[in-house]
């Protein structure tokens, strides 16, 4: 064969295998080769991840921060036999959101029985703090749930979102109508340029000590841009605010008259003395924790050493005072000067915590008379005299921050006297009879303390579409 026969030869096959080849790789790339895209459910392209990472807005999970569960579930009984319950995760990835979290909570009674579970899902929204609500939670014959857990599932669906925030106002009421149908209103605003779809607001009521005791949830379905509405948080029973929280903690001395008078209505038990204790006992025990409490007692002199230094233990307070009896002995006077000295040495000791309010409540049923007079020939020149040195020694206190509040007891008391050693006209309170007294010391109690108002938390996530 010629060498051009030959050389024809190979460019007939070569063609051949060619164009078989063309037509083999078309029949492939027309019914077995796909794209890679990131809904093909195989990891390639620049996937980190099956359908995730790289170019995908999906995030593989190992690529993110794991949402962070800020509190155990805070259980809320809503009325007989009915709970709600909150819970509060943060998702800490700056521009990523959660758009798919399954989670499960599960309520135990006190022997570890499971008394309801529920399971269901939620969105998390990028570099956010979210109350998680359940509500409905019916449990029966009357059982009071012991704790709840709450666990997130493995399935968390991340996506990137470089979008700005949304734009959203959120004001609020304080808590309203606390003694029959506690309410907060509040107002929604769309400040964004786009219309907001599926808003679900969750509210958290939290006291003085920053404990939840309250929540509830509701939901806007839409806001146009620049709309705004508003919604109402109620709850279908008052609730307990907690453990009483003043603006300001206080350091308060209570002197309590001991003399003969205090049992001219009665010996076994002395009173109005019983009454006046109790009703002492009744304004000890309304105190908040960093409040401290002395008491002095006293007669024709202070008790020395002073019935209870200041403390924070309130148990020890009641029984200072439950241990006050009526002095013996022949004549009684009444030493109101001796027993401010004492209440104000004690507010400047070092046992007075330095940031606290200092407060003297003085309670008499009778005329100061004591000390007598070193230069008097008459009872008046002594009463005169007694309250000179008790007024002088409440304007020493008054000028180094000391609060004086004072209570006059019946009709043997000296009004006007009283009056003057007050640090305002409005501390002044008269009691008929030491049934009063409850109430007085209760009017003193608020006086005092300037309860911190309940917090009020709302947060928020946009569906967008439901789950």
């Amino acid at each position: 064969m010629s060498p051009w026969a030959s050389r024809r030869k190979s460019i007939y096959l070569g063609g051949i295998v060619i164009m078989l080849s063309a037509i083999a790789f078309a029949i492939f790339w027309k019914y077995w080769y796909h794209v890679p895209t990131c809904f093909d459910n195989l990891k390639n392209g620049d996937e980190s991840g099956i359908d995730c990472g790289g170019s995908c807005t999906l995030i593989c999970s190992g690529d993110v921060i794991k949402p962070i569960i800020r509190w155990d579930p805070r259980l809320f009984e809503v009325s007989p036999g009915l709970w709600s319950a909150l819970i509060y995760i943060e998702n800490s990835n700056i521009n990523i959101d959660a758009i798919y979290m399954p989670y499960k909570l599960t309520i135990y009674d006190e022997k570890n029985n499971i008394l309801e579970e529920r399971k269901s899902a939620t969105i998390l929204p990028k570099n956010k703090t979210v109350g998680v609500f359940e509500g409905s939670i019916e449990i029966k014959d009357n059982i009071r749930p012991r704790r709840a857990v709450f666990e997130i599932g493995e399935n968390i669906v991340w996506q990137k979102n470089n979008k700005k925030g949304e734009d959203i106002d959120i004001t609020h009421s304080p808590l309203l109508r606390l003694d029959s149908i506690p309410r907060v209103e509040a107002n929604v605003k769309n400040n964004s340029t786009e219309e907001i779809k599926n808003i679900e607001l969750v509210i958290a009521i939290f006291d003085g000590n920053d404990n939840a005791i309250a929540a509830s949830r509701t939901f806007v379905e839409s806001l146009k841009k620049n709309e705004e509405t508003d919604i109402f948080f109620t709850w279908p029973k008052p609730f307990e605010l907690g453990s009483k929280t003043c603006e300001s903690p206080s350091n308060v001395m209570l002197l309590l008259d001991r003399s003969g008078s205090m049992a001219s209505l009665g010996s076994n038990p002395p009173e109005p003395l019983t009454t006046a204790k109790a009703a002492a006992n009744s304004f000890v025990m309304q105190l908040s924790p960093k409040d401290k409490i002395g008491v002095v007692s006293f007669a024709t002199k202070a008790k020395d050493p002073i019935d209870l230094n200041l403390t924070s233990d309130l148990n020890f307070a009641t029984e200072a005072v439950e241990g006050i009896s009526i002095e013996e002995g022949s004549i009684q006077y009444t030493n109101i000067f001796e027993a401010l000295h004492s209440g104000w040495q004690e507010l400047v000791s070092a046992r007075a915590e330095e940031n606290s309010s200092n407060i003297i409540i003085l309670l008499t049923d009778g005329i100061a008379n004591n000390p007598k007079n070193p230069t008097g020939r008459t009872e008046e020149e002594d009463i005169k005299y007694a309250e000179s040195v008790a007024m002088k020694e409440a304007t020493d206190a008054k000028a180094g921050g000391v609060i004086i509040y004072t209570i006059g007891l019946g009709n043997e008391i000296n009004e006007p006297f009283l009056k003057t050693l007050v640090s305002e006209k409005d501390n002044y309170f008269f009691a008929p009879s030491a049934q009063n007294l409850k109430t007085i010391y209760d009017n003193i109690s608020s006086d005092i303390c300037q309860e911190i108002p309940a917090r009020i938390e709302i947060s928020y996530k946009i569906f967008g579409t439901s789950i």
